[in-house]
């Protein structure tokens, strides 16, 4: 069971506490039962309108037993899987973190954010239930004891006729889990709907009939999850008629069958009849308990599939400690480096490559060439981001291998094409606050927004401001490479043009090594060297004379 093997990656000692708990919580009640049986008999034999004070003390105790093993069960066993979602969480972030880019990419968003907070959040509402069940479980079992030791034949009997009843109770709910699990396919199909309306609103608006076709499309989804989870309903409810029609047959079996074959049971069909009333709690609570922990154990399954799943995207040499070999580095060179991207059988790859360039501490340079030309792929091989199928990458002569990786990107600050502005400065033990109003001020940020400490004041800004916000968090990074890519695209005129001409030189005058892609022809002589990308190949062009206005 999912959510028992998840319990158990912390240790054995939840499951044995759960176990021990839910059986003396259990033993109290069967004491209960015990006592109010032989309290009521004992007052119907001797008239008396009071039990002596010992048995009364007795049921007291009982009570007080169930009470304080029944509250330290669930709360334990709900710190306990707490616990054990909180480290899953952990591990698949950790495995995220470490996880190579290419692979991620492909490996699909809405996976990982269904179970790393829907998964966690439902395994942490039905949780509890697990503990029910258990105790429900081990009730029915102490209870059956009770009537063996009134009744062997109602003993055997009643364990027939619900182990018969279990075995057909797990048919139905093994058909509930298969039924369930299509329909959650289909919610998927019916989610990603919903995403196509919202990333791709501009269109669906400009275009009538696409709305149109989307909006049937979802109509019939969405009414065809009804059917399928009215049906579910329906089939769960059958199953929940089942178990209290089962429990109606034991309390009949004790009345009117065993009575026929065991004549002189008829003077402990009071206490036979008592327990399976009894009995009625732990049933119920078991069908309940079963039913709600549906969800939870397709959750934790879901959710320990995932972590297998995302144990294979392991980035080589990920996690590795930060050599810091290329600190004092002078030249960064790409060797014969190629990289061809997986295709479909039969159909063409898109090919970068062979890719031989240097780029010399302290030097800008510009890369340029057409949409898929290959130019963010290019700096996806720069970065080490993507790994190249040939050729090497290495610094001052020395190959940047899968142990040297986490040192060699520990030097480039990037400002990625479709980059992620974080609200927070991550990473940083101390910003120089002077330094970084200096940069508000001159990325003409400071009426616009601020820095509190280590956290932006305001980032809800167009998607230029928003990359100047970004350059600045990558300068104070002080690191002596920088990766802009396409980063003056959404800048206005003016600033474009600041960027180029103000910005540009200035940051190469402090000594920073510069690579970015641009499309700005007009400024390419802002820069000494300039590399054009065309259909994977690259070639370095001369750059016109700097000073160009």
């Amino acid at each position: 069971m999912s959510l028992i093997r998840l319990l158990q990656s912390v240790d054995k000692k939840p499951l044995r506490r759960l176990v021990g708990g839910a059986t003396v919580s259990s033993l109290s009640t069967t004491g209960m039962l015990a006592v109010i049986t032989y309290a009521t008999q004992k007052i119907d034999a001797t008239k008396e309108e009071f039990v002596d004070l010992p048995v009364a003390l007795f049921f007291v105790a009982t009570v007080l037993l169930y009470l304080f093993f029944e509250s330290r069960m669930i709360g334990q066993f709900a710190a306990d899987i707490e616990e054990a979602v909180d480290l899953l969480r952990i591990k698949l972030v950790r495995r995220l973190r470490h996880a190579d880019l290419w692979k991620l990419e492909h490996f699909g968003r809405s996976r990982l954010y269904g179970s790393i907070t829907q998964s966690c959040k439902i395994i942490s509402s039905n949780s509890q239930y697990l503990a029910l069940a258990m105790r429900s479980v081990i009730l029915m079992l102490a209870i059956l004891i009770y009537i063996a030791a009134i009744s062997l034949l109602a003993f055997v009997l009643l364990t027939i006729l619900l182990t018969l009843a279990s075995l057909f109770y797990y048919r139905l709910e093994i058909a509930i889990e298969k039924y369930q699990a299509k329909l959650a396919s289909d919610e998927t199909t019916l989610f990603e709907r919903v995403e196509d309306l919202l990333d791709g609103f501009k269109e669906q608006r400009l275009s009538s009939a696409y709305s149109s076709t989307l909006g049937r499309e979802y109509n019939d989804l969405s009414a065809h999850t009804v059917d399928a989870r009215s049906e579910l309903h329906r089939q769960s409810w059958q199953q929940f008629v089942f178990g209290v029609t089962m429990f109606h047959i034991m309390l009949g079996l004790i009345v009117f069958v065993i009575p026929a074959y065991s004549p002189e049971i008829s003077a402990q069909l009071f206490r036979l009849s008592a327990a399976i009333l009894f009995m009625m709690v732990p049933v119920f609570g078991l069908m309940q308990s079963l039913a709600v922990l549906r969800a939870a154990r397709e959750a934790a399954g879901r959710m320990m599939q995932l972590e297998k799943e995302l144990a294979s995207l392991k980035e080589q040499g990920s996690g590795a400690p930060v050599e810091k070999v290329f600190e004092g580095f002078s030249e960064i060179r790409m060797s014969g480096i190629e990289y061809a991207y997986p295709s479909e059988h039969g159909e063409q790859p898109f090919t970068i490559g062979p890719l031989d360039v240097s780029v010399r501490r302290g030097e800008a340079i510009f890369i340029t060439g057409g949409n898929g030309s290959g130019k963010s792929t290019f700096i996806k091989l720069l970065t080490g981001l993507y790994h190249p199928d040939r050729g090497t990458l290495s610094v001052d002569g020395l190959p940047v291998t899968s142990d040297l990786l986490a040192g060699y990107r520990s030097l480039i600050a990037p400002v990625f094409s479709d980059f992620h502005l974080f609200s927070q400065m991550f990473g940083l033990e101390k910003i120089d606050q002077l330094r970084a109003d200096d940069l508000l001020q001159w990325m003409e940020m400071k009426k616009v927004t601020g820095l509190k400490g280590k956290r932006f004041t305001r980032i809800n800004l167009s998607t230029g401001q928003r990359k100047r916000l970004a350059l600045i968090a990558a300068l104070l990074e002080n690191k002596p490479i920088l990766i802009l890519d396409e980063w003056a695209a959404d800048q206005d005129a003016v600033f474009r043009k600041k960027f180029y001409r103000e910005i540009l030189p200035k940051l190469m005058h402090q000594g920073l090594t510069i690579i970015a892609v641009t499309h700005d022809d007009r400024y390419f002589d802002a820069v000494e060297r300039r590399f054009h990308l065309d259909e994977g190949r690259l070639n370095e062009v001369t750059s016109k004379k700097k000073g160009k206005p």
